[in-house]
This record gives C-alpha cells, sequence and structure tokens, in this order.
C-alpha cells in the first residue's frame, strides 16, 4: 500500500486532451470551501503532495494522467472570481488513453 499524497482532479475529455498534448498546464478551481478543504491546510498554508491524478470524468476505466505535483499553488481572481491555479509538472504516465479512438 502507497503513502503517497495523492490530489484527485477531474476534467472533460477537450481539456483532458490538451493536457495530453501539453497545451494546458495548469488547472483552475474556484475558492470555496470544498476546495479549501483539499488543497489548504486550517492555518490556509497549502497542502502538499506527491502526485496529482486528472481523471477523464468519473467512470472508473476512464483514461487518467499521473502528473507530477509541483509546489507552485495561487490564489488569484480570473473573471470575478478567486481561483486557485495550480501547475502541472511533467507527465509520468497516463492510464487507459488510446488517442487514436477517444477523440476522432
Amino acid at each position: 500500500m502507497s503513502d503517497k499524497k495523492i490530489l484527485l482532479l477531474r476534467i472533460c475529455k477537450p481539456w483532458f486532451k490538451d493536457l495530453i498534448d501539453w497545451k494546458t498546464q495548469f488547472r483552475f478551481r474556484e475558492v470555496k470551501k470544498y476546495w479549501e478543504t483539499r488543497l489548504l491546510e486550517k492555518n490556509w498554508d497549502f497542502k502538499d503532495f506527491d502526485e496529482i491524478h486528472i481523471k477523464n470524468w468519473y467512470h472508473w476505466d476512464s483514461p487518467m494522467a499521473i502528473v507530477e505535483f509541483k509546489w507552485n499553488l495561487w490564489i488569484f481572481e480570473h473573471e470575478w472570481k478567486q481561483q486557485f491555479k495550480l501547475e502541472l509538472g511533467k507527465i509520468i504516465e497516463v492510464l487507459n488513453y488510446k488517442k487514436e479512438k477517444e477523440f476522432n
């Protein structure tokens, strides 16, 4: 059993394709209680993760990218909303993904 600290994010197909094609290097989440508890300690320091698992939807065998966690996490304002901005590291592994069949 692994003791890795993993942050799980879910995204839709076009965004997943952009991630795999390395067209996006950031993920954004609105600052709300749900994400505050997952990304912040009680004293508002950012939590530390070993990896980010980015899954394309909710099914058990959906495509998933395992991405290196970087320490670059910010809170900023975008479109009049406070957002968490997570910088993604290199892609470690991609599971259950066949580019030819997924997005043609």
